[in-house]
This record gives structure tokens, sequence and C-alpha cells, in this order.
């Protein structure tokens, strides 16, 4: 069964949007564009930003190290990588990001805290430069490539 969110749908193992998918109309913008694949095989390259939401928190650490691995080789060095996702707090208090952890480890993937995304930006190349809240519940990760 395919897993849809506003930025990809995709289904296990064949990651990527499809195309075809009532999701994806015509984009209001000439400079983005949709494009088919499996992010585990190659990303395209080139492009000044990079922004998978909700992706990375589908899958364990080795799958989104390999994820982010490749979308650093496909970077230019002036691109950013710009993960929407959730950020557990750290620390004992409850938190609705802490109970959808344990939801997301039923189905191998898992949401982080500040200082993993740290861990897993500087294992795949990248250097997190800030974590943005937004009013939403997700917030704007942001990375450079190392030089």
């Amino acid at each position: 069964m395919p897993i849809v969110d506003s930025w990809f749908v995709h289904q296990r193992p064949n990651p990527f949007y499809i195309p075809e998918s009532p999701v994806y109309g015509d984009l209001p913008h000439n400079r983005m564009e949709c494009i088919a694949g499996d992010f585990f095989q190659s990303v395209p390259s080139g492009a000044d930003a990079y922004t998978p939401r909700m992706v990375i928190h589908d899958w364990g650490d080795s799958e989104a190290i390999a994820i982010l691995r490749g979308v650093r080789a496909a970077m230019p060095p002036s691109s950013r990588l710009i993960l929407i996702e959730s950020v557990i707090p750290e620390g004992p208090d409850p938190s609705f990001f802490k109970f959808t952890d344990l939801a997301m480890m039923l189905i191998g993937g898992r949401e982080r805290s500040a200082a993993e995304f740290r861990e897993l930006y500087a294992s795949t190349g990248f250097e997190l430069e800030e974590i943005v809240p937004t009013p939403s519940p997700l917030n704007l990760i942001i990375g450079r490539p190392h030089a």
C-alpha cells in the first residue's frame, strides 16, 4: 500500500513519487520539477535545494543514511538540504512526537531529536546549519554540504 504525503508517494521498496498520482498536478513555478525515481538508486543532480517532506522519518538510520548520501552526491556545493520533519524535544517531558516515534518504529521508521539530525547530517556529508520551527508541527532542518 502506498504511503502518501504532499511531496512523495512511495511504495516500499520503490520510493519517490508516482507521477500519475492525483497529488501531483501542474507545478505553478517554472523552477520546480517533479521527477519519478528511486532515491536509493540516484537523486537528480544540480538542484539549488532538496526539500524532502516527512521522508526521512519513514526510514531507520541505515536507510536514512543511504538516502542522504545519495542526495549529497547529487548536490552542487552551493545547494542546501532542507528536510521538513518533526523534531522530538529532548528530555523526559511528554510530547506527541515521542508517541509518533513509537508508531513509526512499527513500520521501520523513526522520529529524531535535533541531536540525532545533527549526527545524521554529519555522517552523510552535511553540516546542519539550523532548525527552523514553523507554525505547523514540522521544522525546516537546513544543512549544507561539507566543503
